[in-house]
């Protein structure tokens, strides 16, 4: 027997909202079955491929909103045409800026620590900051891009994930070790191209705060940006330790990806700024790109 038309709209009232409850559970629960680290990762990785994409690459042929472009680029590559007056004001010094083993878990860690402590003191000790300014959303990127990583380095490790801890010196492997020389090797890296920029900037115990030249030495003869080069093969080399652990290969094709945009934006400053920039430099790979 057919439904009269009250009836259809009381029952169409009736589900509506259990619909939206079931479409908010589910949304919730995709939320924790992914991760709130990982889901974090894929935006930032999304948004940075993107938007770097389009002012390194396609900017001469879409004509990109000055906002956007003085929100993304920053440093020495600031947008300093048509200044939007609520971007600036929300800008900060840029000085400020599968299971896996208990083993894996445990020295993919430390290389993590390791490397977070000694960005620490380098930023402290080393780095002679400019007078520049960084949009607060690239400022928030940075701390949270740490809190994450490590969030989600523990979300698939023994003892977090709902199984039982074990960890042994014993149970270290061939790809413990290889992983661990290329983090060495990446940590090293970066420590002496951070010094050799921080060098350009002082003389005779005066920094040169604002002053930009060509960098020389190390892996500066190569490409443009060996520092941020470093960076990725750090990440690189977690992986390596960590192997099955998957939510890691998402940071570390964020890493890659954020690094490669900002060595881009650095090696063509460098190369609208000085004439006689070397052209056989990379922004970031050498021999690649």
């Amino acid at each position: 027997m057919g439904r009269t038309t009250s009836q259809l709209h009381h029952q169409r009232k009736k589900w509506q909202p259990m619909t939206k409850m079931a479409i908010t559970d589910t949304i919730f629960d995709l939320l924790l079955e992914w991760d709130l680290s990982r889901l974090m990762f894929i935006v930032y990785l999304v948004i940075i491929s993107l938007s770097g994409t389009l002012v390194n690459f396609f900017r001469e042929m879409v004509p990109l909103p000055h906002f956007f472009l003085q929100a993304f680029k920053y440093g020495k590559m600031a947008h300093s045409t048509h200044v939007n007056t609520l971007i600036s004001r929300l800008e900060v010094p840029k000085k400020y800026s599968i299971h896996v083993s208990g083993t894996s878990a445990a020295l993919g860690l430390c290389l993590l620590a390791a490397q977070i402590y000694r960005r620490l003191y380098e930023n402290l000790y080393i780095n002679v900051f400019s007078f520049g300014h960084i949009n607060v959303f690239h400022y928030i990127v940075g701390h949270t891009h740490y809190l994450g990583a490590a969030a989600l380095l523990l979300s698939q490790a023994p003892g977090f994930d709902g199984t039982d801890s074990h960890i042994s010196f014993s149970a270290l492997d061939f790809w413990h070790v290889i992983g661990t020389i290329i983090c060495i090797y990446g940590f090293t890296v970066q420590n002496k191209s951070l010094r050799l920029l921080a060098a350009l900037r002082k003389h005779k115990d005066k920094n040169m705060k604002e002053k930009h030249v060509i960098p020389q030495g190390g892996m500066f003869e190569v490409v443009s940006c060996p520092h941020m080069f470093a960076e990725v093969v750090v990440y690189v080399g977690i992986l390596i330790v960590l192997r099955t652990h998957m939510g890691w290969g998402i940071v570390t094709l964020w890493v890659m990806s954020n690094q490669i945009q900002v060595a881009v934006m650095n090696h063509r400053w460098y190369q609208k700024t000085f004439k006689d920039y070397p052209r056989s430099r990379r922004a970031i790979f050498p021999f690649l790109l």
